[in-house]
């Protein structure tokens, strides 16, 4: 194995962290998750920092191997210089992670915002079956938020939160949201938001998890329905958003809700199918096949990751193609 050519990437999450390492061919060496700690910066670096050395363990492979790294973080983010503005997940406020990692393991690290790291892995994944340029991939999980790729570049806009569209308003008298505005989209579509309506709804069927929501209403249980119908008509409205402003050619879905496959998109493109009677126009812009399903045992943000370490840049969208073994090979 030559010196530095592997390359590490990360997806740090509030809960836990899941990293991959691949060599200079993208073939995957060593990957595992480990619970994300973030009581303080300190505990953070220790998690990021022992997700790397489990996964240079797996190859038998030591720090001075990497050649690069990078970081898919939740929040806000400056990827020029790797700094995290802010991020309440982690617990970290103009903080240099970028820079702190780098310097801990002498080679270069790139951070990006997660769900825009997703994008990209999203994008890879399509790529390996269609030749898109233009995609938006919309995590649905503990919040909700988009990654828009426009003619093969990652879009930030002007303050790096394009596609935040957890925090539109579409009730505006609804439930009060973190960010501290009333009826943004993630008070109904993020998977807290399903569990509270539920329990809410049916208190004597407590569920702990968005799948037992479906599961309840795959089995008639009508609170459960409502949930689901009022969670799937506000997505599609989400969907034609993201289609009438950006013209993508897909919109890509994942996160820990979409893991409930068929229930959960049934009734996201019956309710796209009622817009399509309503309007020509949503007819010719939101036929079924814009919508694609990211398979639960793809994991779009750690291949993300992968791709920016791999890349040097997280500019320029190229293509990894992943096989089904979770093999890829990087080609420009």
């Amino acid at each position: 194995m030559q010196a530095a050519q592997l390359s590490v990437g990360l997806d740090v999450g509030g809960t836990k962290t899941a990293a991959l390492l691949v060599d200079s061919s993208s073939c995957v060496l060593g990957q595992t998750t480990v619970p994300t700690h973030t009581a303080t910066p300190d505990e953070l670096l220790a998690t990021i920092t022992r997700a790397i050395h489990a996964v240079l363990a797996e190859a038998n492979a030591t720090p001075q191997q990497i050649r690069s790294i990078g970081l898919g973080v939740p929040g806000q983010v400056d990827p020029a210089t790797g700094i995290v503005k802010l991020a309440v997940n982690l617990n970290l406020q103009t903080f240099p992670l970028g820079p702190t990692i780098s310097a801990r393991f002498k080679a270069p690290t790139f951070l990006e915002n997660d769900v825009r790291t997703a994008a990209i892995g999203a994008f890879d994944y399509l790529r390996q079956t269609e030749p898109v340029q233009s995609i938006a991939y919309v995590s649905i999980g503990t919040g909700i938020a988009a990654g828009v790729i426009l003619n093969g570049r990652l879009h930030r806009g002007q303050n790096g939160m394009a596609g935040e569209i957890g925090h539109m308003t579409v009730e505006p008298d609804g439930e009060l949201c973190n960010c501290g505005l009333r009826g943004c989209l993630e008070t109904i579509v993020a998977g807290p938001a399903m569990i509270r309506q539920m329990n809410i709804a049916s208190p004597q069927n407590q569920v702990q998890n968005a799948g037992a929501v479906y599961e309840a209403a795959a089995q008639g249980n009508q609170a459960a329905q409502q949930v689901v119908q009022r969670v799937s008509q506000h997505l599609s409205r989400a969907i034609q958003w993201l289609i009438m402003t950006y013209d993508v050619e897909k919109v890509l879905l994942g996160g820990g809700v979409t893991r409930s496959g068929e229930a959960f998109l049934a009734p996201i493109l019956r309710e796209l199918a009622r817009l399509r009677q309503q309007s020509t126009l949503a007819a010719e812009l939101l036929p079924d096949e814009k919508l694609y399903l990211i398979p639960p045992d793809y994991n779009p943000g750690v291949w993300g990751a992968v791709h920016l370490a791999n890349q040097m840049s997280s500019e320029t969208i190229t293509h990894i193609s992943a096989n089904d073994k979770g093999r890829s090979s990087l080609k420009t």
